[in-house]
């Protein structure tokens, strides 16, 4: 008993080893914007997992290799979906079937009966916290070892003892358990890093704004009233109508983009109202739809909310957040197109999505949207997303991306749920 626990802690150790270098994946990953490629670095660590417990595994009747392999296959596909599970799979039947002996049969059983767990809980454990992914994780990994231990004694009459059989479930739960908190924590300081650095990007730049954007707009005011008293004084001369109007444009122009750098300095205001939804979003709509037609857009609008659907925002802030995504959809389909934009409910709250079908991203440009002094634009400054992506935080919303190249983008954006006392 005592070689045997020494086995399995020995198993338990290996297989938690890999784990710990995952990190480097996820570092890698940021410095470089590949959190696509992230992924599949990623299955190197849990396939590494798989091989090492099945280099040390203990015995009790030939042909039958005891091991914890089960953890890393069930962890590696509840995170990384069904292609990382399909290449784990393949990994344990591959490696197992070259040890050889009767447990090749038992193994191979299992590892596709419990697919069939997978398909049933994959969704939810996407949608669980920490606890409830503990509970389906070890549904799943005590679901491998029992189907492993019944199928072994009903085939081939192989039976464990019962205190081995008691030890090796528990330490295959154990070990289950403390590879998910490993992994959660080490994500989650990945993401608490990622969140520190982008949000320092963003201190400095709201500093610049408040600190220089008022010193400059008003020689931009005073600039546009001796313009507008030229135009007013103006004599025949078309050619110099064409430069007094041309400066007025572009001094409009830079106004907007002090106003937007003013914006992100502070985008919370304080005299936030309980606005609806519905007659926002129409009205976005409609101020944007003759830039859509310029543009040879169609715009579709699916209204799924219900009129009583509340949000509590700044109005001509929330209009601005929206009025600025649809810009970019539309401005990303010069050559005409569909502007999808649909809005639902769910118990969390409200989903608006705006879908266009324009030339799409690549993983690296959707992951820095939002960033400052960052546009797919020839002449773009990044400000219009920067402060829609600030004023939509700033009521507790949030904003996902996702885009394929020369198949368009979708903005899903989540906003809370506001209920009248």
């Amino acid at each position: 008993m005592d070689v045997l626990t020494k086995d399995l802690l020995v198993n338990f150790l290996l297989m938690i080893l890999p784990l710990l270098f995952i990190q480097i994946v996820y570092f890698y990953s940021y410095r470089n914007r590949l959190q696509k490629k992230e992924s599949k670095f990623a299955a190197i660590f849990p396939a590494i997992s798989i091989l090492l417990c099945l280099s040390f595994p203990f015995t009790i009747n030939e042909g039958f290799l005891w091991d914890l392999r089960a953890v890393p296959i069930v962890l590696g596909t509840l995170y990384g979906g069904y292609r990382m599970g399909i290449f784990l799979t393949a990994v344990a039947l591959i490696s197992r079937a070259a040890l050889g002996g009767d447990g090749v049969l038992v193994s191979t059983i299992t590892l596709l009966l419990i697919w069939i767990l997978y398909l049933a809980f994959m969704k939810q454990f996407q949608r669980s916290k920490v606890p409830g992914k503990i509970m389906i994780g070890t549904l799943l990994v005590s679901f491998l070892v029992l189907c492993n231990l019944t199928l072994s004694y009903l085939i081939f009459n192989v039976l464990m003892p019962l205190d081995v059989w008691v030890t090796f479930t528990i330490i295959n739960i154990v070990g289950l358990i403390v590879a998910m908190i490993l992994w959660e924590i080490i994500r989650t300081n990945f993401l608490i890093l990622n969140d520190l650095i982008r949000a320092e990007k963003l201190s400095v730049v709201s500093h610049l704004a408040a600190s220089i954007s008022h010193e400059v707009r008003n020689p931009l005011t005073v600039s546009r009233g001796f313009i507008q008293m030229a135009l007013q004084d103006r004599g025949q001369d078309e050619r110099q109508d064409y430069y007094l109007y041309t400066a007025l444009k572009e001094i409009d122009h830079a106004t907007d983009i002090i106003n937007d750098y003013l914006t992100f300095a502070k985008p919370a205001s304080d005299q936030q109202d309980i606005i609806r939804i519905k007659e926002e979003l129409t009205h976005s709509v409609n101020v944007i739809q003759p830039l859509a037609n310029m543009n040879h857009v169609d715009i579709h609008l699916h209204d799924q909310l219900p009129e009583n659907a509340l949000l509590l925002a700044e109005k001509k802030q929330f209009q601005q957040s929206l009025i600025n995504i649809f810009k970019n959809g539309i401005e990303a389909m010069p050559d005409g197109g569909v502007l999808t934009i649909s809005i639902s409910s769910d118990s969390k709250g409200y989903v608006l999505c705006v879908a266009d079908q324009g030339h799409g991203m690549s993983d690296e440009e959707v992951n820095r949207l939002g960033e400052p002094y960052f546009s797919t634009k020839e002449k773009g400054t990044g400000l219009g997303l920067m402060v829609s992506y600030s004023i939509i935080k700033a009521i507790g919303g949030s904003v996902k991306v996702s885009s394929v190249k020369n198949h368009g983008t979708t903005f899903e954006i989540f906003l809370p749920v506001y209920r009248e006392r």
